[in-house]
C-alpha cells in the first residue's frame, strides 16, 4: 500500500492502533504534567503557618492554607526532618510526552517512564532525524497540531503515575508506528547502554594492551584493534573514523 509524501506523520504515527484505549510503550501523550526542579542549588521546602508538615494540612481533601517557604540550604535539620521526603515549591507544566516504558510495565506498573518533547530548531531537524549523534534526543515527525519537528528529550524522562494521565478524548493520545517503535527501543538501549569508552583527545590508555573500535562493532558488525602502551594517545579508527576504544578483556 502506497503512503502519502504529503504528511511526514504517514509513516511515523499510527491512525489505527491496536487497542486504542490501552498506553503502549512510544505512545505520544498530551498535556502530561511533568515537574521540572528549579535551576537555583537549593530547593524552597514549603511548611504551614500552624508548624505541621504541609502533608499533614492537605489530608482529608483540606487545601493546606496559609504556607510558608524555608530554604533548604539555610536549614540542614530542615531538609532531612522526613525521611520520606518533603513538599517543595517546583515549576509544574503540561506538555507532550512519550512513553518510554515497556508496553508489559505500562500495562501493570502504576508509574510509567515518559520523555518530554519539545519542539525542534531547524537548524536540528536533520541531525535529528539521523539519529546518530544526539544520543538523548529522539526524533518525531510533525503531527498537527500537537506539534511540528519535535523530539523526546531522554535526558529528561520521569516517572508519572497514570492517575495523571486523562483520556477523555481519543485525539489526546497517538501512537508511533510498530517500526518506529523499535526504533525508539534501539534508542534507549543507545542511550543506557553505551560502552565506556576511551575517546580520541580526551583520554589515554590506562594500561598496555590490544583496544577495539567502538563504532566498527555497533555500526559494521566488524573488529578493528590497535595496542596501545600505557599513557598512549588515542587515534580517531581507520576502518571507520570512530573516536571511541574499548579495552579487549583477557
Amino acid at each position: 500500500m502506497a503512503t502519502s509524501t504529503n504528511n511526514p506523520a504517514d509513516d511515523f504515527y499510527d491512525a489505527a492502533p491496536l487497542e486504542p484505549h490501552l498506553l503502549y510503550q512510544g505512545e505520544i501523550l498530551v498535556d502530561v504534567p511533568l515537574l521540572h526542579m528549579p535551576k537555583e542549588s537549593r530547593w524552597q521546602l514549603l511548611r504551614t503557618r500552624s508548624g505541621r508538615r504541609f502533608e499533614e494540612a492537605l489530608e482529608h481533601g483540606n487545601l493546606g492554607g496559609l504556607v510558608f517557604v524555608v530554604d533548604s540550604n539555610k536549614s540542614r535539620e530542615e531538609w532531612y526532618a522526613f525521611p520520606d521526603g518533603d513538599f517543595v515549591a517546583a515549576r509544574l507544566s503540561k506538555r507532550p510526552a512519550l512513553v518510554l516504558s515497556q508496553t508489559c510495565d505500562v500495562q501493570v506498573k502504576d508509574f510509567i517512564q515518559v520523555a518530554p518533547i519539545f519542539d525542534a530548531d531547524t537548524d536540528d531537524v536533520e541531525r535529528l532525524r539521523g539519529g546518530e549523534e544526539l544520543y538523548s534526543a529522539f526524533y518525531l515527525a510533525p503531527h498537527p497540531p500537537h506539534f511540528g519537528h519535535s523530539y523526546a528529550d531522554l535526558e529528561l524522562m520521569q516517572a508519572v503515575h497514570k492517575s495523571y494521565i486523562k483520556r477523555l478524548k481519543s485525539e489526546q493520545h497517538f501512537r508511533l508506528k510498530e517500526a518506529r517503535t523499535r526504533t525508539l527501543q534501539r534508542a534507549l538501549t543507545r542511550y543506557f547502554g553505551r560502552p565506556n569508552s576511551y575517546d580520541v583527545g580526551a583520554d589515554t590508555a590506562p594500561e598496555a594492551g590490544t583496544y577495539l573500535c567502538v563504532a566498527c562493532f555497533y555500526k559494521n558488525g566488524i573488529v578493528t584493534a590497535v595496542e596501545r602502551a600505557a599513557g598512549q594517545e588515542f587515534h580517531y579508527c581507520t576502518t571507520c573514523g570512530g573516536r571511541g576504544w574499548v579495552k579487549r578483556g583477557r
